[in-house]
C-alpha cells in the first residue's frame, strides 16, 4: 500500500535518502530507476520510523544544493539497515558485471 502524504519536505528528503542508499548499494553515481526508486520512498514513507530517519538526515545535509565537499554517509542504523535491505531486494544484478581477471600466463 502506497503511502499518501502532502508533505513535500518529506517527500524531498525521503527521495534524496533513497537515491543516496541506492549509490551506496550499486556504487552507480545515478539515481535508480523509476520503480525502484518509487519503490523505496513508498517504503520510506509508509514507516513513522524510516519517515523520521528520512527527516532528521534531510535537516542535517543540502539534499539540493551541489557541493565540492566529500558526500557523507548515511547513519548506520536500524532504519538504514530496513531500508538498505529493502533496497537490496530491489535492485538486479548490474547490467555488466566485471569479469574476474585472470594475471597473464606468463611461460
Amino acid at each position: 500500500m502506497a503511502a499518501t502524504t502532502e508533505d513535500t519536505e518529506l517527500i524531498r528528503r525521503a527521495l534524496a535518502y533513497a537515491i543516496k542508499v541506492y549509490r551506496e548499494l550499486t556504487d552507480e553515481n545515478g539515481a535508480p530507476t523509476l520503480g525502484v526508486q518509487n519503490q523505496l520512498v513508498d517504503f520510506i514513507l509508509a514507516d513513522p520510523e524510516l519517515r523520521e530517519a528520512a527527516m532528521r538526515w534531510g535537516v542535517t545535509v543540502e539534499t539540493d544544493e551541489a557541493t565540492t565537499r566529500p558526500p557523507r554517509r548515511l547513519p548506520y542504523d536500524a532504519a538504514y539497515r530496513r531500508i538498505r535491505d529493502f533496497a537490496r531486494s530491489l535492485v538486479g544484478q548490474p547490467v555488466f558485471m566485471r569479469q574476474r581477471q585472470e594475471p597473464p600466463d606468463r611461460r
